[in-house]
């Protein structure tokens, strides 16, 4: 009995170590789950080496055979098998609702009904955010782990304000916007459908005239890219630059 109490014990210190390593909820919970259970069979041996001690002395001058009957040879122990099993495989989450905010509003927000989502453990429900995605993971919803990654974002995010939090049959992960010289500003999808423009956050009115000035120079033709590559010429060089210089030049193209 002596050395299956040792191995016990043995185990349920190993395990007691692993768990004290552990950092991601899904793990941790199934350390704790196997951690319960050798506990238990553990105490359970010591009540039974209890119980044997305090048996009284006549028994154990019983025959030889009687003793064989009664004590039965204890099968060798076996060390639990500790199920660590990495994150995943993940079910993707792909039904939810959105509220961008609308200009000058300052959050967006995503909402994913799962039904009694509230009851699982805090731990089971995770965000992590960067300045332009969100990766939202769920551990256990009715035997599966459920995941939500969005990346490039339409517009980037403050990581240290965006939130994940649950209420009942949801879970609501807010995105916290860049607050610029002029306000937050408008949302028109969750991410971006092409390549994505960062948040540029002191950018002034000339600055934002010359990225104007230069997303129409990329997508213009080449008359186009002529009349405003010599206006952006111009600025940088310092001259002086009458917009009416511009719009006869526009008018001309017009009417050719």
């Amino acid at each position: 009995m002596d050395a299956k109490v040792s191995e016990l014990q043995a185990d349920v210190d190993e395990v007691q170590r692993m768990l004290d390593a552990a950092k991601r909820p899904a793990v941790r919970s199934e350390l704790q789950r196997v951690l319960t259970k050798l506990t238990g069979e553990l105490k359970a041996l010591d009540r039974q080496n209890a119980a044997v001690s305090s048996t009284p002395a006549a028994a154990a001058e019983a025959a030889p055979s009687e003793q064989a009957k009664a004590v039965p040879v204890a099968a060798p122990h076996v060390p639990a098998q500790v199920d660590v099993r990495s994150a995943g495989p993940w079910t993707e989450i792909t039904t939810f609702a959105e509220d961008l905010g609308g200009y000058d509003k300052p959050t967006v927000t995503v909402d994913v009904r799962f039904k009694g989502i509230e009851q699982l453990p805090a731990e089971s429900i995770t965000c992590d955010f960067t300045t332009s995605s969100f990766d939202l993971k769920i551990f256990g919803y009715e035997g599966k782990n459920h995941r939500m990654l969005k990346t490039n974002l339409e517009k980037d995010i403050v990581v240290a304000e965006s939130s994940v939090r649950v209420k009942k049959n949801h879970v609501i992960v807010t995105l916290q916007k860049v607050k610029g010289q002029y306000g937050y500003d408008s949302w028109s999808n969750l991410c971006a459908k092409g390549k994505r423009k960062e948040t540029k956050k002191d950018e002034s009115p000339q600055d934002s005239l010359m990225g104007m000035m230069k997303d129409m120079y990329d997508e213009g033709d080449d008359n186009m890219k002529k009349i405003i590559g010599e206006a952006m010429l111009k600025s940088q060089r310092g001259e002086k630059y009458d917009p009416k210089d511009t719009d006869s030049k526009f008018d001309t193209k017009m009417m050719d």
